[in-house]
């Protein structure tokens, strides 16, 4: 266990200097709430599960017996909370001389740690969208068609033909016309329409300026011919730094994501948000801080979400 003494940081005791600043002043702004429905959980796992609907109704003639018809079980998908947390211990001497207040109130510098894990949790489900049995903070497994979150061979329960939400289209006009047609095209597993429609556009940093010139001009974008944007205004634009390359593992500058906000199965669950502890150890006089919190993250079903890797491959 790592302990903050004085030894170790002698700059915070100089007077000399103006200002002593931290690494992580700045509170990160949460984007995953605008993105996963979140829920509260009371218990160690939460469990999806889902039941098809029915056909189109069937035409009958006079004096002729309404036709039956039947229902097939969906995939479960269970949610296992992890725990998540961090420590820090402060010596008292360390508390007492610390002149800029700099190493001392560890406690907003864990709060700030723990908003970036959260952040890097949700994002991880979609940077480690197209690997089975997932990666990174989130520790997600597949599917509950076995499939990858983003695939273009997702099974239908009734054996009907397959489906997809991943391609590798560059971000651009043709890009946003092929997924949003495709979306709204999706199946249910009675292979009925289920009108999923995109109004969201995830993006890393490294995209928001094509993703603004695509979703604000008024006029077609790369064309000299007088026609109007139909995708003005039509999506709404989230920028998630932590699905960029720099940000994660498993992140990406040229992928993206399309989603319905209101027609998505993209789950967060809180067993327990965030508890801040503290304790003075008596012999020594150290000061200890402590942060943890358990959650668990991830997709019942793919439909509702439409990634690209945005690299032509």
């Amino acid at each position: 266990m790592g302990v903050l003494t004085r030894s170790n940081f002698p700059d915070v005791l100089d007077p000399a200097f103006r200002k002593i600043y931290t690494d992580a002043e700045k509170e990160i702004e949460y984007k995953y709430s605008s993105i996963f429905n979140i829920f509260n959980s009371s218990k160690d796992i939460e469990k999806d599960s889902s039941v098809s609907g029915l056909t189109k109704l069937t035409e009958v003639g006079e004096g002729e017996a309404v036709p039956s018809d039947t229902v097939y079980l969906g995939y479960d998908k269970t949610y296992t909370h992890k725990k998540f947390g961090k420590k820090t211990t402060i010596t008292e001497e360390m508390v007492e001389d610390d002149q800029f207040r700099a190493v001392a109130p560890r406690a907003k510098g864990l709060a700030i740690s723990a908003n970036r894990s959260i952040e890097l949790s949700g994002a991880d489900v979609l940077n480690y969208g197209t690997t089975s049995g997932g990666g990174g903070m989130a520790a997600f497994t597949s599917g509950g068609d076995a499939k990858a979150l983003f695939a273009n061979d997702h099974p239908r329960s009734d054996g009907g033909a397959t489906q997809d939400n991943e391609n590798s289209m560059d971000l651009a006009e043709d890009a946003i016309e092929t997924i949003t047609v495709t979306m709204a095209e999706t199946l249910d597993d009675r292979g009925e329409l289920i009108q999923i429609t995109a109004d969201t556009l995830i993006i890393p940093p490294a995209l928001e300026r094509e993703a603004k010139i695509l979703l604000q001009s008024s006029g077609r974008v790369g064309t000299a011919n007088n026609d109007i944007n139909v995708y003005q205004g039509a999506l709404n634009l989230v920028v998630w730094p932590f699905i960029s390359a720099a940000a994660a593992t498993g992140g990406s500058d040229t992928a993206y994501y399309v989603l319905d906000s209101k027609n998505n199965k993209l789950n967060w669950f809180w067993r327990r948000r965030q508890r801040l502890d503290n304790d003075v150890d008596f012999d020594t006089g150290n000061m200890e801080y402590k942060l943890t919190a358990r959650w668990s993250c991830g997709f019942s079903d793919w439909r509702g979400i439409f990634g690209s890797s945005g690299d032509n491959a």
